[in-house]
């Protein structure tokens, strides 16, 4: 019995299914309601193109915006923390070696790098809240008032010519290197690599909205083939000025996505092909500093071999900015400062026979001459950064603009093209009622 019941119902949904696709059938049986049924699906395929245009623009607009307002102010404020904090680094050991009427200067110095560094991570945290940034500011935060406890304990100790005094300044050079410089120089990569993506991702083409498109295009041509031979009329200029509207509104949106996809490619190479380096160079050039200073004050087996690797390091750098594309006259004052500074250091990295004394040594690291140098190759740094920052934030802004009222425009010509639709389809649907 149960087996015949659930026969007897399988037979009745079957032939409930047959009858309803009969009757979807009869009623598409009848011209006008094809035509219907083709408007409805042609209108909502337009409105849909409609909207993912729409949200392709304002999202690339929005990835823009952020960029230049949000992802590049956090990098640089970045890249400042860990400029200063090298440059603490540099200064907390000058302190102890220059001449008396300098300490003042150099103490104050140090300070200011203390504040600059913390002025920066504020500004990183409220800018890039994320929480990998923000452990890595935490982190930071945490550790400078250790850091500035052993420098002051060091100075105090130094003055009244206590060997501990470099054992706490040794400690906080540690603790800046191995510590405090790793964490910011993540901090930057992190900010840095997230402004690239922002701007490759502002650059990349909707190809959902270009598919979306092409469907609508292709029905649209269907459409005309279909009422050619029910109303042996060969063109529907409906349907023809819609095909027209909307292969425009696709047209400007690949050529607006493609103009702002290579300024910001420009931004991009920019930031990763000549920023980055001149960066590198510039904190490289303040450990560097450090460690000369760390030569006379606590000096270690290696420390001169490190010292001229540093330097070697630096002219790649520049090297690697000057054929990256940076600014000739910039890139080259800078080389021009750092042949100089190796020039003035040169007896400090060769084997000296006999050996420098610590009076020699000591007129090379702190001298007026090498300091000067140093300075001049940080300056240039500095400026030429400063200048290729300014440029790649052009190119972003160029991106941006070339997106500008791309949305407006492929709103409109999706809504001509929906009235186009009507215009053509309509008379044809009311000559069959």
């Amino acid at each position: 019995m149960i087996g015949r019941a659930r026969s007897a119902a399988g037979v009745g949904n079957r032939r409930g299914w047959a009858a309803a696709r009969a009757g979807a059938l009869r009623w598409f049986e009848r011209t006008e309601r094809r035509l219907v049924a083709a408007s409805a699906v042609l209108a909502g395929v337009a409105v849909l193109l409609g909207v993912l245009g729409e949200a392709a623009v304002r999202e690339r607009g929005a990835l823009l915006d952020d960029a230049v307002a949000r992802r590049g102010a956090s990098t640089a404020a970045a890249l400042d923390v860990y400029r200063a904090l090298a440059d603490a680094d540099a200064t907390s050991l000058n302190a102890v070696v220059v001449e008396a009427y300098r300490v003042g200067d150099e103490r104050e110095r140090y300070r200011e790098d203390l504040f600059d560094a913390t002025d920066a991570l504020r500004a990183t945290a409220s800018l890039a809240p994320e929480e990998s940034s923000a452990r890595r500011v935490r982190k930071l935060l945490d550790h400078l008032p250790e850091y500035s406890r052993l420098v002051e304990a060091g100075w105090g100790n130094s003055a009244l010519n206590q060997p501990v005094g470099t054992s706490y300044l040794g400690q906080a050079s540690s603790l800046a290197r191995d510590v405090l410089l790793g964490e910011a120089q993540e901090l930057h990569r992190e900010q840095a690599t997230a402004l690239s993506n922002a701007q490759l991702a502002a650059g990349r083409h909707p190809w959902e909205v270009y598919a979306v498109g092409a469907v609508l295009l292709v029905l649209l041509v269907l459409a005309q083939i279909y009422l050619a031979r029910r109303t042996r009329r060969q063109l529907n200029r409906g349907l023809l000025l819609s095909t027209a509207l909307v292969l425009t509104a696709l047209i400007a949106l690949g050529v607006s996505v493609n103009l702002a996809a290579g300024h910001a490619a420009d931004s991009v190479d920019e930031f990763n092909g000549v920023i980055a380096p001149l960066a590198k160079a510039r904190n490289l050039a303040r450990i560097a500093d450090g460690d000369e200073v760390r030569i006379l004050v606590f000096p270690k087996v290696g420390d001169v071999g490190r010292l001229r690797d540093g330097l070697d390091a630096l002219d790649g750098e520049i090297t690697a900015a000057r054929t990256s594309g940076g600014d000739r006259q910039r890139v080259d004052k800078a080389a021009t400062a750092l042949v100089s500074w190796r020039t003035a250091v040169a007896p400090l990295l060769g084997n000296q026979n006999p050996p420098l004394t610590y009076p020699e040594m000591s007129g090379l690291v702190i001298g007026t001459a090498q300091a000067a140098h140093a300075q001049r190759f940080d300056e240039a740094l500095t400026d030429a950064i400063a200048w290729h920052t300014a440029d790649a934030a052009a190119s972003t802004a160029a991106a941006k603009g070339s997106l500008a009222d791309t949305d407006l425009v492929f709103a409109v010509c999706v809504a001509l093209a929906l009235v186009s639709l009507g215009w053509g389809m309509w008379p044809r649907i009311r000559e069959y009622y």
